[in-house]
């Protein structure tokens, strides 16, 4: 069935030029020994070549933009710091685990732009999100909460982009550097990776590298995979992170946007003593509502953990109710 819709797609993107250059043009005189039927079949390729560029070229802006869109919406830390505007987000989160108990707190995320310096320099605040859909490291050394944001360098392309960074905290500054790649795989495919190192004067050089994939099942749904190393000068081996899920976009109501994220995921440690922290499935839904600036989120999780290598592994219902609004959008 796909490739007689094909055929008859390109039969039509034929026999529509054709006939309009019969009706509209004289036809020029075939030189001896050839017809017509000879020339069209040379020209047909071309416009063949053509159909296919169009629909490559569709099909990469669908996925390019359902990727962005994705991240706006859940609030990509990555993504609010790339783009050109400020963009501040104020979370109030409420947390239930039923082995650790309740914490509620409150954090903020994105980016405002410093005037007079060109759009080069931000002041970024990092939030309590650093994984994005997936909640990571809260004590990721690679990283402060508060820092300014320098660009260095960005293709014409967008594809490559350095910063150079400076994390602000009680104990005194932390230079790093941060460099981001993204580009389309396939038409239906986006990668990005990112790779972050910073300097604390106390504890040495830390790094970290993530690499995402995403994969367009729709125009309104995606496979994503987030895969995330932090390794440190004075740590003992490097932590890890991988998960992936499926995300879905709901139909809009009354001018509000709502989405679905289900995932699975997995976490550990590689030395001194190799082993998985946690196994985790858990469903993320997020909604806008009231007014254009304010979101409610519902996250439900399983987890099958492990304290350490020696440790037995429990089971953990956990739940997040989060209340957001968003600034400067």
């Amino acid at each position: 069935m796909p490739w007689r819709l094909i055929s008859i797609c390109l039969t039509l993107s034929l026999a529509f030029p054709l006939g309009a250059l019969a009706l509209d043009e004289p036809v020029d005189a075939v030189p001896s020994g050839e017809t017509q039927a000879d020339h069209e079949v040379i020209d047909a390729p071309v416009r063949g070549s053509a159909w296919v560029d169009s629909s490559h070229r569709f099909a990469t802006d669908r996925t390019l933009a359902l990727t962005r869109w994705v991240d706006g919406f859940f609030g990509d830390s990555e993504g609010d710091s790339e783009i050109a505007d400020s963009r501040l987000r104020l979370k109030v989160t409420t947390d239930w685990d039923e082995r650790r108990g309740v914490e509620t707190r409150l954090s903020i995320g994105g980016k405002i732009n410093l005037p007079r310096l060109e759009d080069r320099v931000d002041l970024v605040f990092r939030g309590d999100d650093p994984d994005e859909l997936v909640e990571g490291d809260q004590d990721d050394p690679s990283q402060s909460q508060v820092g300014l944001q320098v660009r260095i360098d960005q293709s014409d392309t967008g594809k490559h982009r350095t910063d150079f960074t400076v994390g602000l905290s009680s104990a005194g500054p932390k230079p790093g550097v941060k460099y981001l790649y993204q580009t389309m795989w396939t038409p239906k495919t986006s990668l990005r990776v990112s790779q972050r190192a910073q300097y604390d004067f106390d504890d040495g050089a830390f790094g970290a590298t993530k690499l995402d994939l995403d994969y367009a099942l729709s125009e309104r749904s995606l496979i994503r995979t987030q895969n995330r190393v932090l390794y440190g000068e004075d740590s003992e081996g490097t932590k890890w992170s991988s998960n992936i899920g499926v995300v879905q976009q709901w139909a809009v109501a009354n001018g509000f946007e709502r989405a679905a994220y289900l995932y699975a995921g997995v976490k550990g440690l590689s030395e001194p003593d190799d082993y998985i922290e946690n196994y985790q499935v858990g469903l993320r839904l997020r909604a806008q509502g009231i007014r254009e600036f304010l979101f409610f989120e519902l996250e439900p999780t399983f987890n099958r953990r492990a304290e350490g290598p020696s440790s037995p592994r429990l089971s953990a219902w956990a739940v997040e109710a989060r209340i957001e609004f968003l600034l400067f959008d």
